[in-house]
């Protein structure tokens, strides 16, 4: 099978159901900005050694992956195996609970875990600011919202956490 198609040389790219939109259509450009949080968790993963970081992480991106299925079909709540609920944002804030230390809101980050933990939250917020207009135009469910919401503070919190490490 072929990497290349040749069928977005013209500036579009076939949505999930099969439907050509321009590449720059909302849904896609949310779809990269996922893929762009997925990327930097992966790159997060590739250098952390606790396992219980790792498993919380490894079940951030399946969430994650089922929110960009969700989006991408245009059906919120609909047609994933595992959708953002509630008791997911819930398990976010317990674990920002978990590992909050008491720290300056400001944090410079040096070590190589929570720069790149650092780097997953900026794309989070991004990826929030994008989906802004989305939650007003009620195209994503506002628990979804939530969830990335608080991912981005977990994540904030997780390379605080790292950054303070011996």
């Amino acid at each position: 099978m072929k990497v290349y198609t040749k069928t977005g040389d013209e500036g579009t790219t076939s949505k999930y159901n099969g439907e050509r939109v321009p590449k720059d259509d909302p849904i896609i450009i949310l779809g990269n900005k996922i893929d762009f949080l997925l990327g930097a968790l992966d790159s997060s993963l590739a250098i952390l050694k606790e396992d219980e970081l790792v498993k919380l992480l490894e079940n951030i991106e399946k969430k994650l992956w089922q929110t960009a299925g969700e989006i991408s079909l245009g059906k919120p709540g609909k047609n994933v195996t595992d959708a953002v609920s509630d008791s997911d944002v819930e398990a976010l804030e317990e674990n920002i609970d978990k590992f909050n230390q008491k720290t300056n809101f400001f944090v410079r980050f040096r070590k190589e875990t929570s720069v790149r933990l650092n780097e997953a939250r900026l794309r989070c917020r991004d990826l929030e600011i994008a989906l802004t207009p989305s939650l007003r135009e009620t195209k994503v469910r506002s628990v979804v919202y939530k969830y990335i919401n608080r991912l981005s503070d977990l994540l904030y919190v997780l390379a605080c956490f790292e950054e303070k490490k011996a």
